[in-house]
């Protein structure tokens, strides 16, 4: 059972609650001036309130509604620099002795009352996939804007940054086919339960700076934004520099439709592609014959990698997956992964596999990965080690 089901149970304390016990009787002998404690003693007291301080931390916290003054005042009335990772703007700041991330979206919901209900809703998933979302500030009728408020995230960098540094482009913190692999199920697993158990109708903006990627106390990746596109209201194509950068869906480039679990899934099979490879979703490259810029698909770069006999398929994966792997992977656990990676984004949102399929495969990867990584790992257990004299 997942933990939201668990938060939602915890509002409703009065169904769960047992039927008063009644006061046992004071006989007439006794002293008017006596009565019955309700509580015997000093020690009950004390576990009685350390109790119900247990309870109280396993509630999830309860969602805020910042004004909009308090956010201004954090973000220097939003003349802070905005943090360089996200294509969408957004500051760190400290708001109530808390470390945070505050996102300015296009306000697009029809019905603005409903705002309140949405994020009670919303602010009641919890998983360790997802930055927590801590809040919203409610716009005004003069504001275009909403402003959503989630945790800061420490030690971390989008998984943009971690695959193209533009500072040293060699570097890489996922140097290894094991974080990798890390990281795609990490995202899987963290997209299903949008889908399957949280109050969100999908996620709508996944893309490699919407993936965060911790490096301590090890690997690990978390899906922000969480609940924007319904609490914005934004279900639609967000701007065109999205469409350049590879990650909508064909349906919704061509606006057929809006944004859809169908579209999250296609995002994802195009992050794991950018994972696999470390190339950008689409780049655009000279002809030398037409002279024109061509527009180069991560896409059709991986279905043409996985064309041939099987010596010659392994031979153009090692020759495409990201070299600052050092030729250092399982292949068979690769070739999977772009074979995943391949349905997910299919033409026809129908053909596409859902979340449950998708995370299900990506983790027995992992699982391949991981099994492959222990083999290649030296026994420091048996090694023994002598400083005598010889």
């Amino acid at each position: 059972m997942c933990k939201r089901k668990k938060a939602i149970a915890a509002t409703a304390p009065s169904q769960l609650r047992p039927p008063p016990t009644p006061r046992p009787q004071v006989s007439s002998s006794t002293s008017s001036s006596s009565s019955v404690p309700l509580v015997s003693s000093t020690s009950s007291t004390t576990k009685s309130s350390s109790q119900l301080s247990a309870v109280r931390s396993s509630l999830p916290i309860p969602a805020i509604l910042y004004p909009f003054q308090e956010l201004s005042v954090a973000t220097n009335h939003f003349l802070s620099k905005p943090l360089s990772s996200s294509p969408t703007p957004c500051w760190k700041c400290s708001l109530r002795k808390r470390e945070t991330t505050v996102y300015q979206l296009p306000f697009h919901l029809s019905d603005p009352k409903s705002l309140s209900y949405l994020l009670s809703l919303m602010i009641q998933s919890h998983s360790a996939n997802l930055v927590p979302l801590l809040g919203a500030s409610l716009p005004s009728p003069s504001h275009h804007y909403i402003y959503l408020v989630y945790s800061f995230t420490p030690s971390s960098s989008s998984l943009s940054s971690c695959l193209r540094n533009p500072h040293n482009p060699s570097y890489t913190p996922l140097s290894t086919w094991i974080s990798r692999a890390q990281v795609a199920s990490d995202m899987a697993t963290g997209l299903e339960y949008i889908h399957l158990h949280s109050p969100a109708s999908f996620h709508g903006r996944l893309s490699s700076s919407a993936i965060l990627v911790t490096e301590q106390p090890s690997i690990r990746a978390l899906i922000s934004l969480y609940g924007a596109a319904d609490l914005s209201g934004d279900v639609g194509p967000t701007s065109i520099e999205e469409f350049r950068r590879g990650y909508a869906a064909p349906e919704v480039v061509s606006r057929i439709t809006g944004v859809s679990h169908q579209s999250d899934v296609y995002a994802l099979g195009v992050l794991l592609l950018e994972l696999i490879s470390g190339e950008e979703p689409v780049r655009y490259r000279l002809d030398k014959g037409t002279k024109e810029m061509k527009q180069v698909s991560v896409i059709d770069k991986a279905k043409k990698v996985v064309r041939g006999e099987e010596e010659e398929r392994k031979g153009k994966i090692r020759r495409w997956i990201d070299r600052r792997l050092n030729d250092s992977f399982p292949v068979e656990a690769a070739e999977k992964l772009i074979h995943i990676a391949l349905k997910c984004v299919d033409q026809d949102p129908a053909a596409r596999p859902n979340m449950e399929w998708v995370s299900g495969k990506v983790s027995k990867v992992f699982l391949e990965s991981k099994m492959w990584h222990d083999r290649l790992r030296v026994p420091t257990d048996q090694i023994s080690v002598s400083i005598g004299a010889r």
